[in-house]
């Protein structure tokens, strides 16, 4: 029997005989079952499905019948099928005609559904299935556990209805509102209160679902509890913040004892301290005044109760229930007089290993401490180590308060103490206050180390005590500086400021490294009527001008030096007027490739002409500007001019690859800078690629992780990063491979010496070599000849910047620059 048109099926299908004999089989169902055309012919239904006990039994002309059933195949294995049974009358003879449909993949999926099924209800994280309106669809036993509820009344809710009715509810659902949005999961923290008022925080882990056709279909929220771990962190933000603040030692014991007794309201906490060989409560909760009188003077012994037993064993004491205890039945008598069933003692160990005090829990029902309590303490124990450790070093301050650690000098708080002293008494002798303040030390500190830096200070205050006279006080008052009180008249004085300077010239020895500093010093003698404290200030004037003379000199105080200080209270006043009416201007230096002598792009400069002051430098009103914080508004008007004179060459056709405006440390800690940038992008429809961000190294030094933070969304922005000033700020090599920056600056101080040969030239190329390792761009900035020019491509420079090929100028200036050179060699300005 064959049939052509049962062959063309895809379903498979066989015919039997009344006996059960298969007389026919097309193509699927011999690939189904295994067996090819001739076994087929031997083989019969109820050995292809034993399962079915009425296989053999014919079917009834036009009767039918359907079942799910195990097809026996010929290697032994079984397929689930669908199978269909109906007789027919061929020629006079029943037969019967069986149609196959394989289940496995139906079966699969039921299986996954039905596992699916077992882990939402067997996972002790609460699940809640969301429609696209945010109504809740389904709820699983973990979260109607978590929540206290029922099912029905969480079905049909509005997702928002969980919200604890926070301030911080509407910023809640816009972020899920904009998670989702993104298409994609997420997690989102909330605030939720259960029916019994008790507040949670929950963790939720969001997956939005989307049908075939796209739309949203469901979402499913995997809700995670962290109430425990949210108490416990503002349990120890709260204490750091108090252990910065230096509050007292027993007032942060009695903070963190009422905390415990906040977030573990079964119990009452005592923190105990250790004072020679007895113990005294140094912070506590509720616990009635009784139980703390019983607990002063305990031994930190096994005689002095849970708490002296921890001390002096250094190990946590349990007593699970009072009421069995066999020891210190005086305090036990107290304890249950007091309805406390059982304690929990855990001793507090300092980093050098002493046992300072303990934390002792106490429980009106007996039992010992669960998971949760162990949690808080063993915070606790560390936070109160820290604040035990505080306190003794506050101690160890205060006993050396009047004296400088390293050098063994008097110290600011002995200098402060002193000029009260001579302002109360009258002294025959002039007295005259230097100040000694090292120049750049900072950068050596960087490049030594602060253990070399501390050498060379211990070296210097020696040199500096063996040059004033007997009667002279040298002071360290912080870091690099020293103060010295003489009595000696103006020339003395003099001649002394003259020795101090010529000392600091004479090279120091750090561990066989020699180290080459200067000095600054100002100088102020005390006039009758003043206070002491004005003569320091006016010395400090003094010190100011040396620095700004040149560094490695003295001056002394004029009262001319306190009407500078004023110009400079009017130069920052003129500045902010300047930057609220525009008055500033942008001047653009070309940076060439050394190459091509192309345009590789500009810097933008800013430049300042006051109707009254004049001509004010940079160098002069950008430290103003970064002192009384104008520098954000400044950098914020650099940006903006920088990107509308973009956008004009863009639209004149004008070849300006890109412009480079620099940013202060100040800006780049500014939250708002990104988006700055993205709406002044935006605003002048400037492409990102065409700006370049210039940060200096000491903005990475400073705050390195927030210069990465704002560092990785201005690139995500598209906009180029270029650091600027590179290898003077003693960067580390790792933050620098660790920013996303695509151009590197060489300063521009290198170029003095540089040569073909030299040391100098050793550090540019091995700065080159890094940057193209980190494969950036490296520009060359002061470049004046063309020497230097020659000498920067053939260590690989890629772009050079400076006087060589023009001064910074005004946008009308680089267009002609722009057309006039065009063209030529990078050697030819």
């Amino acid at each position: 029997m064959s049939s052509p048109l049962l062959e063309k099926l895809s379903l498979a299908v066989m015919i039997a005989d009344g006996s059960g004999r298969i007389v026919y089989s097309n193509s699927p169902a011999r690939e189904m079952t295994g067996h090819n055309e001739a076994e087929m012919a031997d083989t019969r239904l109820g050995r292809l499905f034993p399962d079915l006990s009425h296989a053999c039994e014919p079917m009834p002309v036009e009767g039918a019948r359907k079942c799910h059933t195990t097809l026996r195949r010929r290697d032994g294995l079984g397929v689930p099928v669908h199978l269909c049974r109906e007789g027919i009358n061929w020629n006079g003879h029943s037969y019967e005609l069986v149609c196959l449909h394989d289940r496995t993949e139906e079966e699969r999926n039921r299986e996954e559904v039905e596992i699916s099924k077992l882990i939402v209800h067997a996972t002790d994280r609460g699940i809640l299935v969301l429609d696209p309106q945010y109504r809740i669809t389904h709820a699983n036993r973990a979260i109607l556990a978590l929540l206290g509820t029922e099912a029905d009344v969480l079905h049909g809710m509005a997702f928002s209805s969980l919200l604890s009715d926070t301030q911080g509810d509407i910023e809640t659902l816009r972020q899920f509102q904009q998670h989702l949005s993104h298409r994609t999961g997420f997690e989102l923290d909330m605030r939720t209160r259960t029916p019994q008022g008790r507040e949670l925080r929950l963790r939720c882990a969001v997956t939005p679902h989307y049908a075939t056709n796209e739309t949203l279909s469901d979402i499913i929220v995997v809700l995670h509890d962290i109430t425990h771990d949210q108490q416990l962190r503002e349990l120890q933000r709260d204490v750091v913040e108090a252990l910065t603040d230096q509050f007292p030692l027993d007032v942060m014991l009695d903070f963190m004892c009422r905390r415990i007794e906040l977030i573990a309201p079964d119990c009452m906490a005592v923190a105990m301290l250790g004072s020679g060989p007895t113990v005294r409560p140094g912070g506590h909760g509720n616990i009635p005044l009784p139980m703390l009188h019983a607990l002063e003077g305990l031994e930190a012994s096994t005689t002095g109760g849970a708490c002296g037993t921890a001390m002096a064993t250094a190990e946590e004491v349990v007593v699970a229930d009072f009421a069995t205890e066999t020891r210190w039945p005086e305090l036990r008598a107290t304890m249950r007089a007091h309805g406390i069933a059982a304690e929990w003692a855990v001793p507090i160990i300092l980093r050098n290993g002493d046992v300072a005090g303990s934390f002792s829990l106490y429980f009106r029902n007996p039992g010992a401490p669960d998971v949760w309590h162990r949690r808080i303490v063993s915070a606790c124990v560390h936070l109160a180590m820290l604040a035990i450790e505080q306190q003794r070093s506050r101690e160890s301050i205060i006993r050396l308060s009047y004296t400088d650690r390293l050098t063994s000098l008097p110290n600011r708080m002995w200098l402060n103490r002193r000029m009260q002293e001579l302002d109360n008494r009258q002294t025959a002798a002039p007295i005259s206050l230097m100040i000694i303040d090292l120049d750049r030390f900072r950068k050596i500190v960087e490049a030594l180390g602060q253990g070399r830096a501390d050498q060379l200070l211990l070296e210097l205050s020696r040199r500096l005590r063996h040059g004033i006279a007997g009667r002279d006080v040298l002071i360290r008052t912080e870091g690099d500086e020293f103060v010295i009180i003489t009595e000696e008249n103006a020339p003395d004085v003099t001649l002394l400021a003259e020795r101090i300077i010529h000392n600091l010239e004479e090279p120091f020895t750090v561990d066989g490294i020699p180290v080459s500093i200067s000095g600054s010093i100002g100088i102020c003698t005390h006039i009758d009527d003043q206070d002491m404290e004005e003569t320091l200030r006016q010395a400090y004037t003094a010190l100011a001008q040396a620095k700004k003379a040149g560094r490695g000199c003295y001056r002394f105080f004029h009262p001319s030096m306190t009407r500078q200080a004023d110009d400079h209270v009017i130069l920052a006043s003129s500045l902010r007027e300047a930057i609220a009416d525009r008055r500033l201007n942008l001047v653009y230096q070309p940076q060439v490739n050394v190459l091509t002598g192309r345009l590789h792009g500009v810097e933008a400069l800013s430049r300042w002409t006051d109707p009254v002051l004049g001509t004010i430098p940079p160098g002069r009103f950008i430290p103003v500007a970064e002192e009384t914080g104008q520098i954000r508004a400044l950098g914020a008007w650099s940006l903006r001019v920088a990107c509308e004179q973009m956008a004009e060459w863009i639209a004149r056709g004008v070849a300006v690859p890109t412009v480079s405006v620099n940013l202060s440390a100040i800006q780049f800690q500014d939250p708002e800078l990104v988006s700055q940038l993205a709406t002044v992008l935006h605003q002048t429809n400037v492409p990102p690629e065409r700006l370049i961000v210039e940060l200096t190294e000491t903005t990475m030094i400073e705050n390195f992780e927030q210069t990465m933070t704002t560092a990785v969304a201005i690139r995500n922005l598209g906009i180029g990063l270029s650091m600027d000033d590179f290898g003077t700020g003693y960067s580390s090599l790792a933050n620098l491979a660790s920013l996303p920056i695509n151009e590197v600056k060489i300063d521009r101080s290198f170029m003095k010496g540089f040569g073909s040969t030299g040391n100098v030239r050793q550090v540019v190329t091995a700065i080159i070599r890094i940057g193209h390792t980190l494969g950036m761009t490296v520009i060359a900035e002061g470049v004046e000849e063309a020497e230097q020019c020659i000498q920067l491509r053939a260590i690989g420079c890629d772009v050079i910047q400076g006087y060589y090929f023009a001064h910074p100028m005004d946008a009308e200036s680089l267009d002609t620059w722009i057309r006039e050179r065009r063209f030529q060699s990078a050697l030819n300005p």
